[in-house]
Parts: structure tokens; C-alpha cells; sequence
């Protein structure tokens, strides 16, 4: 008798519904199976069911509810006027879905505000500048990332290298929180404008606002820099700035750093050392700290970060140069 029956996933395979719904419709009574094994449970179906199998699949993928499935299948006399009912719901769902649409693109389009000191914003930007990428892989490197987040402002500069974080705080913050990338030539131009009182800060996704200038900023993606700062810190010290940079700018291009005890000892190469930095990253991420000591830590991917005592959101991270054994 089989060979002229289909088992279940021949029927789903011929068009239907899957074997999963296909069991459920057996026990919801919606389609039986013309036979049923009694001693294995398999379900068998004639071709003929195939054509309501393929109905059903049509109709549930429209969204039709089981109900209305049945009135179909049971009075197909009345099918037309269940499927216009079925139509006019959906329209209407597409209209109040098409309208929740539209306030949700204008509530994407409203951007952060809040006002900041010009003298602490230009500071930040002064902080970060030297990290600035020109990898044409990442465009938005290029660009300075701006992140507002309540009271809070981060300048990002990262060169896939090393990253650059200064932090400016904000005033009567307003509306969503907001990443855009600002193009390096816009935050030049800021820093070159005649000294600026305390200005509004405005990000959105067409418009950048910083002290009364404006600018449209970069289309290009940024990476996710507080991923890249989320580490532990498995050895740290903490120095005097220029006592560290006298000894920095008599180090040799790539340097070894060691944390031990609270001290900082900076070495040349040698045989057996696994990672260095690099003196000129380093020196950049001492000198934009400006703070009198400055607070070293290696964490256990052997990055370094170099970050102002007490102000640890300002920092300058450095990914380490692997050496040659």
C-alpha cells in the first residue's frame, strides 16, 4: 500500500509545509494523514493531498491564522471572502507599521546636544590628533570618531596601531546618544578659529555642530574602540611625564617597557624579549596625557596604555610590536 502513498518528507519536499508543521497540522485536524503506520507511527499521504498541502503552505506563509486556514479548507465557497478579509488586515497593518516606520526614522534623525568648554574641547581634539589612520581600508579612520553620551564627550583617534580617547565633559545634555566621525581638516579648522567662548556641541547623522561650526560628517564605519580598551591591566606603575619622556627621547626606535614594582624601566631589545613599543608612540601618548605623572599599564594582550594619574578615560593605548627572536 505505500508504494502508492507519500511518507511525510516526501510530501514536505513535493511543496508543503515542513515536517514539523505537518504534524502539527495532523493533530490540530487541519490535514490527517490518509494512513498511519500502526506499529512505527510513520504518516502516509495520497498525491492528492499534495495539492492541499501546497495551499495550506501558501496560505500560512500570507500569515493566514489556523482558523481562518480551516474555514478555507472546510466551505471553499466562502474562501474568496476569508482571503479579502486576510488582505484588508494586512493592508492595514502595513499602513500603522508603515507609519511606526516613519517615527522611528525621525526619532533616529534627532541629534545629541549639549554644551561643552571650547578650551577643554580643544585640548581633546589636541589629544588625539596624532593617532589619526590613513588605512583606505578603513575610511572613518581618517576622521576623528565623536561619541556623546551624556554628559560625556570621547574624542577616539585610532591608525590600527594605537588608539587616542580624551574625554570632554558635557552640560545640559539633550536627545539620544550619538557616534559620528568628524573629518580631521573640520576639527582643524575648529582649532585654528579665533579662541571660541563655551559653544554648543550638536551629532547627528547629516550634521556636525562644535562651537558654531559646522560640518557634515565622514560616511564611513568605525571600529569598536571600547572593545579594543576592554582589558586587564596585569602589571602598572605610575611616573613623573617628563622625567619618563627625557628617557623615552634618548631610547632607541622600538623599546622594550617594564612594569615592575611600581617603577617603569624602558630598555633596547634584547634576546629573549617578546614585545616592544615604539618610541615615537610612545612619546605622542606621554606628551598628549599633559598631566604631571602619567599611569602605565600592560594587559595581557601586551598592549600599553599610558593614561593622565587620576584620569584614566583619557588614554592613549599602543598594540605591541612583536620581536624577532
Amino acid at each position: 500500500m505505500h508504494d502508492d502513498l507519500l511518507s511525510i518528507g516526501a510530501l514536505a519536499r513535493a511543496g508543503g509545509p515542513p515536517v514539523s508543521a505537518l504534524r502539527f497540522y495532523d493533530a490540530a485536524g487541519v490535514l490527517r494523514p490518509a494512513h498511519v503506520d500502526p506499529v512505527t507511527g510513520y504518516r502516509w499521504y495520497t498525491s492528492e493531498q499534495v495539492h492541499t498541502a501546497r495551499l495550506i503552505a501558501s496560505l500560512r506563509q500570507a500569515g493566514l491564522s489556523v482558523v481562518d486556514l480551516v474555514a478555507v479548507l472546510e466551505a471553499p465557497h466562502e474562501a474568496h471572502t476569508v482571503l479579502a478579509r486576510h488582505r484588508r488586515r494586512l493592508e492595514e497593518d502595513l499602513v500603522a507599521a508603515g507609519a511606526h516606520l516613519d517615527a522611528a526614522e525621525a526619532i533616529l534623525g534627532q541629534p545629541g546636544r549639549g554644551s561643552v568648554a571650547a578650551a577643554d574641547l580643544l585640548t581633546a581634539i589636541a589629544a588625539v590628533r596624532h593617532a589619526v589612520g590613513d588605512d583606505t581600508a578603513w575610511p572613518g579612520l581618517a576622521g576623528v570618531l565623536l561619541h556623546l553620551a551624556g554628559t560625556t564627550l570621547r574624542l577616539v583617534a585610532c591608525d590600527r596601531s594605537r588608539i587616542a580617547v580624551a574625554t570632554v565633559a558635557v552640560r545640559q545634555p539633550s536627545g539620544p546618544h550619538a557616534r559620528v566621525v568628524a573629518p580631521l581638516a573640520f576639527l582643524d579648522q575648529i582649532t585654528s578659529a579665533p579662541p571660541a567662548e563655551d559653544g554648543h556641541v550638536i551629532l547627528g547623522t547629516h550634521v556636525i555642530e562644535l562651537l558654531g561650526l559646522r560640518s557634515e560628517p565622514l560616511d564611513a564605519a568605525y571600529p569598536d574602540y571600547e572593545q579594543l580598551l576592554r582589558s586587564h591591566a596585569a602589571q602598572s606603575a605610575t611616573v613623573g611625564s617628563l622625567q619618563l619622556i627625557e628617557t623615552v627621547q634618548g631610547a632607541e626606535d622600538i623599546v622594550v617597557v617594564r612594569l615592575d614594582g611600581g617603577r617603569v624601566d624602558l630598555a633596547p631589545p634584547g634576546e629573549g624579549d617578546g614585545f616592544g613599543f615604539s618610541r615615537t608612540f610612545l612619546l605622542d601618548a606621554v606628551r598628549a596625557a599633559r598631566g604631571e605623572h602619567v599611569a602605565l599599564a600592560l594587559d595581557e594582550r601586551h598592549a600599553l596604555s599610558v593614561a593622565p594619574a587620576g584620569r584614566p578615560d583619557d588614554v592613549g593605548l599602543m598594540m605591541p610590536i612583536r620581536l624577532r627572536s
